[in-house]
């Protein structure tokens, strides 16, 4: 049975409406099958390159980070493994519904996700937390191996990558004159990125 590998994290729990932009929980989901200690070295060169670093993407330049993005994006490797989810009406009680169903949306979209053992690791996911995962995942049809939490402090070039995701996204999104909301529908169209 083929492995597949689900990097998660998500645009952060500050999602109520704020200085006119509409509520936003943003689900994203690096999904893998090539060798992805491969990606991750890949990953760590492109945020060496872009200057990047390895900050969050809150915390790195604008001009660095858009720079990552456009690395990683004119890989081939990574062409359609990058997937999010948004989500606009839900509570403060939602975010882990939203984060499963998001990851179950990703690992589904075009393939029988019954032909993957898939293993998720979610960037700051409590261990409290990871059964309910399992259990919820499974009863959406995905075959699960593991569901681990990174702890933040831990967090590794695809777990970056998909926190750059998450924060690429809810840019565009939120603005929607600018130059990352460009490079986003450029990329939708390509299938560069997958909107599940």
């Amino acid at each position: 049975m083929d492995k597949l590998y689900c990097y998660v994290d998500e645009s952060g729990q500050d999602t109520f409406a704020h200085a006119g932009h509409k509520q936003l929980f943003i689900v994203s989901i690096a999904v893998l099958q090539q060798d992805r200690r491969e990606l991750a070295e890949i990953c760590e060169q492109y945020e060496k390159v872009s200057g990047k670093g390895k900050f969050k993407w809150g915390q790195a330049e604008y001009t660095k980070r858009l720079r990552y993005m456009r690395l990683v994006l004119a890989d081939g490797r990574f062409r359609q493994a990058l997937r999010y989810v948004i989500f606009t009406s839900i509570t403060r009680n939602d975010f882990d519904k939203a984060t499963i169903d998001g990851i179950a949306r990703a690992v589904s979209w075009k393939q029988n996700s019954s032909r993957f053992q898939t293993h998720v690791y979610i960037d700051g996911l409590a261990k409290s937390k990871r059964d309910e995962y399992r259990r919820q995942l499974k009863a959406k049809g995905i075959l699960i191996a593991e569901v681990k939490g990174v702890p933040r402090e831990e967090s590794n070039a695809l777990t970056r990558l998909a926190d750059a995701l998450a924060g690429f996204v809810r840019d565009a999104v939120e603005d929607e004159n600018s130059e990352v909301n460009t490079l986003l529908y450029r990329a939708l169209r390509n299938e560069e990125i997958v909107k599940a």
